[in-house]
């Protein structure tokens, strides 16, 4: 059973228990010890509703949002259509400002698994829970910090640091500095610690917490920790591409062994643990193959330039529509051409309730990181034939012409790298953070007639935030 439904089944079951005996209530806080942090069953309710935060199940604008502040801004996609229409546009043009509503959800869902977190630990230290117990979940909510904190560092910056519920209750920016050293030492404590099998589907194991600590050295540009993660995590040995590139993303195929780190979804419960990304993808009259399904208004499109890039023979492209008969006329619809075709790598879901879908989310795959251990390798050292050789292998598996050494310099490497990443990875949340790792992402929108400027590499604190927080500082330039 996926985590968030435990949580709420449990949340549900409390509700109906509260209302019983109301003659004599007797009151408690409801994180009192006497009645939940003092057993591992009140504990693990807990850590699973952080763990439900950390894979943005409470808020579904959260799962979308965050998939569009990267693919909108980095010019992977474009939209149009329905009342988020003007959400789009403000990250497709960088116009954003610090009242943008995505901001704002991303912001609360990670920070909220953060206290979580940090009340788990507070209360680990407890003579009625055993020393396995207290280890493991140690080690996972040091996990779920570390995330947390890392994702929110690739959008925001340095970052206030709550690591206690006995904090103050507003806490200022930490340094930089500060905030990398505390997201490296939270992933590296749960490394070590976590097991090498995940205690449930969702939950981190040490190959989770070695991707997400592989990933963060990448994008921090700390190259030999990124290639020496890299490697680490593959000689576990428990993690493989898949040989059908479809199957990665198949809905009767989730938890495959391609799949390191994802955000558990289930659209059939609460539109809360839902996504959404199909229904803000495809048209109305786009033929749904399920009578269950529907969509919005707005659609996503993908730019022909993107679509006519791949190879004939790449298989990656297979996961793009771009002509579909419409409902309404029965004619054909010409989507390339036109700049709209449609990503399609989340396939309809046979179970879902409308709109939402329970299609998990991969935030990190195999293909990523030996993607990520060539890429460090060639900014450690240039060229080498381990580094293409880490690159032919996800493109051989999709059908593309493997690489050769020859030829190629640090320079035109790492370009080809970063184009190897946007075939392999689009419409996955990935475009925002490479195209800034590689230095492009500005120059790239400016490119597209944006007025992107240099400090737009992260977005602005939330504004309600800054005025819930007098100590806490904007990011320069909003």
């Amino acid at each position: 059973m996926k985590l968030y439904r435990i949580v709420i089944i449990a949340m549900t079951a409390s509700i109906f228990i509260a209302c019983e005996d109301k003659l004599d209530e007797e009151v408690f806080s409801e994180l009192s010890p006497s009645n939940l942090l003092n057993t591992e069953k009140g504990l693990s309710f807990l850590l699973n509703a952080s763990y439900t935060y950390a894979h943005r199940n409470t808020n579904v604008q959260a799962s979308w949002g965050a998939y569009h502040m990267s693919s909108m801004t980095s010019g992977e996609t474009w939209g149009l259509g329905g009342s988020i229409e003007n959400l789009w546009v403000a990250e497709i043009d960088f116009t954003w400002d610090s009242n943008h509503p995505h901001f704002l959800s991303v912001w609360q869902v990670h920070y909220n698994s953060i206290r979580d977190a940090n009340l788990v630990l507070d209360n680990l230290d407890n003579d009625n829970l055993s020393e396995e117990y207290k280890s493991l979940t140690e080690a996972e909510a040091h996990f779920i910090r570390g995330w947390n904190y890392a994702a929110l560092y690739n959008w925001f910056g340095a970052l206030p640091l709550y690591t206690s519920p006995e904090d103050a209750q507003l806490q200022p920016r930490a340094t930089d500095e500060e905030t990398r050293a505390f997201i490296e030492q939270e992933l590296t404590l749960a490394v070590n610690t976590l097991p090498f099998e995940e205690p449930q589907f969702g939950r981190a194991s040490q190959g989770t917490a070695l991707a997400v600590l592989c990933k963060y050295y990448l994008n921090t540009k700390q190259w030999q920790k990124a290639a020496d993660t890299a490697q680490e995590l593959m000689d576990l040995g428990k993690y493989e591409l898949l040989d059908n590139y479809g199957d990665i993303f198949a809905y009767d195929n989730e938890g495959n062994q391609e799949l390191i780190w994802v955000l558990p979804k289930d659209g059939a419960t609460l539109t809360e643990t839902g996504q959404g990304l199909n229904a803000l993808t495809f048209p109305p009259d786009f033929p749904l193959p399920f009578s269950n399904n529907s969509v919005f208004a707005a659609r996503t499109y993908l730019f022909d330039d993107f679509v006519n890039s791949f190879e004939t023979s790449d298989v990656r492209k297979d996961q793009i529509i771009t002509e579909w008969t419409s409902t309404n006329t029965g004619e054909l619809v010409s989507g390339l051409g036109n700049d709209q075709s449609f990503p399609y790598k989340l396939p309809f879901e046979p179970n879902s309730i409308g709109a939402w879908a329970g299609n998990d989310l991969p935030v990190i795959r195999y293909a990523d990181i030996l993607l990520s251990r060539a890429e460090a390798l060639n900014e450690i050292s240039g060229p080498t034939q381990e580094a293409i050789d880490l690159i032919n292998d996800v493109r051989e598996r999709a059908g593309a012409t493997p690489l050769t050494l020859a030829g190629f310099d640090k320079n035109s490497l790492r370009d080809a790298i970063l184009e190897e990443r946007e075939w392999e990875f689009y419409w996955e949340e990935k475009a925002r953070e490479d195209q800034i790792r590689h230095g492009v992402f500005i120059s790239r929108a400016q490119a597209r007639g944006k007025n992107a400027q240099d400090f737009h590499v992260l977005f602005p604190i939330p504004q309600v935030e800054l005025d819930a927080n007098p100590d806490l500082e904007q990011n320069p330039g909003y």
